[in-house]
């Protein structure tokens, strides 16, 4: 049973900071949007809650936001996301029996217009990094038949971080093809860089969605070394893992957002 199915680490990380809301001149109305989604984070895993993990990154953007302390989200990752994406709950979508699986013939049905089509229509450009798991059985499913104009990341759960794979098979695309030649490379680390060479390319003159839905801290728990090192005060192998991989997210939002700034 995977970390996708456990009901205590549910409280899921959904950043949404007006710091990063800006207008590029005088006549632009849209702001420019970025969602940062954390999977399976648990509520005392932030620094702003008291936990051992560093997380000065989040920390600022929740002092210089909104915290949000009474809400609620579905326990598994299918369900949020959909709901996530459509502003409905998911037995109102069909999407309320726990997650997708690799083989599943479902998804998120396509009678429903999501988040990124309706923003689309208004003009903007709309790009997803990261976690897609809401459908993948036939091409109408996937993320650029859906409103996203860009597409790198992984349909499924619980992949492994460095070779990409789930039950045996790579799961990393970029756009509809298979994304094979990034062996070996950590998926935090894969997701900055296409997250920044966005923000770097985009015209400016146009409004940008930008949805960053990060595969940490879902296990496998899995870590670059000089994470790990960071944590060796806890002796517990798989918290400290885990702690690595919340470390490496919150530099991961630094990284992003400062990407906005220097942009603009």
């Amino acid at each position: 049973m995977t970390a996708c199915y456990n009901v205590v680490i549910t409280a899921t990380l959904f950043l949404f900071n007006s710091c990063f809301i800006s207008l590029t001149n005088a006549e632009a109305t849209q702001p420019h949007i970025l969602l940062l989604l954390v999977d399976d984070l648990g509520w005392s895993d932030v620094g702003y809650h008291g936990s051992k993990i560093r997380t000065p990154n989040v920390d600022k953007l929740a002092r210089e936001g909104v915290i949000l302390d009474n809400y609620y989200v579905q326990p598994y990752c299918t369900p949020t996301r959909g709901s996530l994406m459509t502003g409905r709950y998911p037995i109102h979508t069909g999407l309320q029996h726990r997650a997708i699986l690799c083989l599943t013939p479902f998804g998120l049905p396509l009678d429903f217009s999501i988040l990124p089509e309706k923003l689309r229509e208004v003009g903007y450009s709309t790009h997803l990094v990261g976690k897609w798991h809401l459908g993948h059985y036939t091409s109408a499913s996937t993320p650029t038949h859906r409103g996203f104009d860009s597409f790198f990341g992984f349909y499924n759960y619980g992949h492994d971080h460095f070779d990409h794979t789930h039950e045996g098979f790579l799961d990393l695309f970029r756009g509809d093809e298979v994304a094979r030649e990034y062996g070996g490379q950590y998926s935090t680390h894969l997701y900055v860089k296409e997250a920044q060479r966005i923000i770097s390319e985009h015209n400016s003159s146009k409004p940008l969605f930008l949805y960053m839905a990060f595969e940490n801290v879902h296990d496998p728990i899995q870590a670059p070394e000089e994470y790990l090192n960071k944590y060796s005060f806890i002796e517990d192998k798989d918290r400290r893992g885990y702690a690595a991989m919340m470390d490496a997210v919150d530099e991961a939002i630094g990284n992003i957002t400062t990407a906005f700034k220097e942009k603009g």
